[in-house]
């Protein structure tokens, strides 16, 4: 691969750290702080005003559709595209294995994070600035009324208005705390606790003004990994982080986020993603040393204004129907069409098949890129007080691992009954591998009777 996220020399480091500590870069965050007031001012912009719609072609291609392809940033670095790392749009077979297992964890939980399966929720939250927001308030309600969603499972919008990248992971900033307070006070006002958020939708992005673009994708790229940690520690059962990033710039009238940083910021997901899968330990999903949630794809969002994607022809913004007069938020419409892609994608992702819907579909059966399989194997009783007993064939390998991730059982060739007297009551995952090395997941629960 022949890109750098970072040079890692002294002077670079310092110099983005700088940037997003306010210390020598004040500068620059004084310029988001005037954005972050125009931000809100647009947020709520009644205009007679069209967007213009004459700006011509970027002449950039998003992301997906240079599948098998690469790009060439605007410092001569060359990057691959595709989605995900190879080139491709999907999600490589170990970290999707991984992000199945991270799935199965999700499961409703009372105020205080503790599972309970009648009167617990799963929180799925958002996060992000003031795009996030509007889409979120259209994807809720259209959430909603999906017939078959889970009645366990409860939409917050954690989003607001001017909260920028920079901000919500800077505590040197006057916002930072009115961001994360108001985020309480929605889970509370919810009727939920940030003990019960599992899944995050996070969108983010900052003004760009006249920031240098390879500045505006180094220091975008650091707040997203600080944003993760700030996600990991407020929200400890916090799984699944989906991401996307913003919507077409190309008929933007303001320098909030004119092309190509709206284009750079898919970049900035894309690099995330790719480095947790390759390890980065500042970004460790599972064990005892957990700094983020398991990160993956959300829809992506961004197209070449209103001309449509080649990989996914229904997400394209046509303007102006779909915009607002600055060219840079989406309108009513613009909103509805976002919520209708989410609402979408997350009906069709195979990672949110155990928690989204009241009864999975036939398609949440089988991955078919993973080879791991929604339960099919016969496991009785449960809950189980010391033994149970599997109804299966041609079994490999058992294991039985807390909601955690740590393994406190595994047998090769376990036969029918299992012993399981010495383990302490609680909630378990557990896996068996057949001889044809598919995966079967089902949550046990351990009880005394007492």
């Amino acid at each position: 691969m022949m890109r750098q996220i970072f040079s890692f020399t002294v002077v670079i480091f310092l110099h983005i750290n700088m940037i997003l500590a306010q210390t020598s870069g004040a500068n620059f965050l004084q310029h988001q702080d005037q954005l972050l007031i125009q931000d809100r001012q647009d947020e709520t912009l009644v205009s007679a005003q069209v967007v213009d719609c004459n700006a011509a072609s970027t002449g950039l291609t998003s992301i997906n559709d240079l599948e098998k392809k690469s790009f060439t940033n605007a410092w001569s670095e060359t990057w691959p595209g595709g989605l995900y790392p190879g080139g491709s749009n999907e999600m490589p077979a170990a970290h999707k294995l991984a992000g199945m297992l991270v799935s199965q964890q999700i499961m409703p939980m009372n105020t205080s994070g503790n599972p309970d399966e009648i009167n617990g929720k799963v929180v799925w939250l958002s996060i992000g600035m003031s795009n996030t927001t509007a889409e979120t308030q259209r994807f809720i309600p259209t959430a909603n009324n999906y017939p078959n969603k889970s009645k366990k499972l409860i939409f917050v919008d954690g989003a607001q208005g001017g909260m920028t990248a920079g901000i919500i992971c800077t505590p040197s900033q006057s916002n930072y705390n009115v961001f994360w307070n108001t985020v309480t006070s929605r889970l509370t006002n919810a009727g939920v606790s940030s003990a019960q958020v599992q899944v995050i939708w996070l969108k983010e992005a900052n003004p760009a003004g006249t920031t240098p673009i390879r500045t505006y994708y180094d220091s975008l790229y650091i707040q997203h990994k600080r944003i993760c940690h700030e996600l990991k520690s407020r929200f400890p059962n916090a799984r699944l982080c989906y991401l996307s990033s913003r919507i077409s710039g190309r008929y933007a009238s303001s320098t909030l986020n004119p092309e190509p940083y709206a284009y750079y910021s898919g970049w900035v997901v894309k690099h995330l993603i790719e480095d947790q899968i390759n390890g980065d330990s500042t970004l460790i999903f599972n064990g005892t040393n957990t700094r983020s949630p398991f990160l993956l794809w959300g829809p992506y969002l961004w197209s070449d204004g209103s001309t449509p994607q080649s990989y996914n022809p229904a997400i394209a913004l046509q303007c102006p129907d779909d915009f607002q007069s600055d060219g840079t938020h989406p309108s009513t419409q613009g909103t509805q069409k976002i919520a209708d892609w989410m609402l979408d994608f997350f009906t069709h992702d195979d990672l949110a098949c155990s928690w989204f819907f009241e009864n999975p579909p036939s398609y949440c059966l089988v991955s078919s890129s993973s080879n791991l399989h929604q339960f099919t194997v016969d496991i009785f009783p449960n809950p189980f007080k010391e033994s149970i007993q599997i109804d299966a064939d041609l079994i490999r390998t058992l294991e039985l691992s807390t909601i955690s991730g740590i393994i406190v059982y595994r047998v090769s060739n376990p036969g029918y009954q299992i012993e399981f007297g010495n383990i302490p009551d609680g909630l378990y995952l557990c896996r068996i591998t057949d001889n044809n090395g598919n995966s079967y997941l089902k949550k046990l629960v351990k009880t005394s009777g007492h």
